[in-house]
């Protein structure tokens, strides 16, 4: 994932900005997300995700102690409806989801199913919050993402590293 700063002239976008394009022979996958500090005592979390594959894609609130990793049944992520944790309530949820068979890319002889999903979620949190984390996740039959990212909100100029990412990711093949 990459992680870009924004100039200090825009308070509003003050945080670190997020983003991830992974293309493989069987899946499209762009993920994109913002932290905003308002700059009145609340902040914004904005995350939208577009994907054509097929593939399970996660967004959460979670704290810095949250490892990163892969095990499915180890993963204890904060329900985005739960955090309470952050102070941080759901602004905002949509998925949209289409499914259509199409030619194969890898293999033009035969079909396959191709899902296209947009999802979009928006928190808002106020103080008091902690340090507040951005975890993804996405699974598909030829790709792995896990990915944390957590801006600090101390960092404020382009110059200053504005987020600490912990990533781990894997293709199948």
């Amino acid at each position: 994932m990459k992680v870009r700063g924004i100039s200090k002239l825009s308070r509003t976008f003050s945080w670190g900005d997020f983003h991830s394009n992974i293309k493989t022979v069987k899946l499209n996958l762009l993920i994109m997300g913002k932290v905003v500090d308002h700059g009145n005592g609340s902040l914004g979390v904005y995350f939208r995700h577009n994907s054509t594959g097929v593939g399970n894609v996660s967004v959460s609130l979670v704290p810095p102690v949250k490892e990163v990793e892969f095990d499915l049944e180890r993963q204890s992520v904060v329900n985005p409806k739960d955090s309470k944790t952050f102070n941080c309530r759901v602004e905002y949820e949509k998925t949209e989801r289409s499914k259509k068979v199409m030619l194969c890319n890898y293999d033009p002889s035969k079909k396959c199913d191709q899902e296209q999903t947009q999802s979009h979620v928006n928190w808002t949190c106020s103080k008091p919050f902690q340090v507040i984390c951005v975890y993804v996740s996405f699974y598909s039959t030829d790709y792995r993402l896990v990915q944390k990212v957590c801006p600090d909100h101390r960092a404020q100029g382009p110059a200053s590293p504005d987020h600490r990412s912990n990533a781990r990711q894997a293709h199948d093949n």
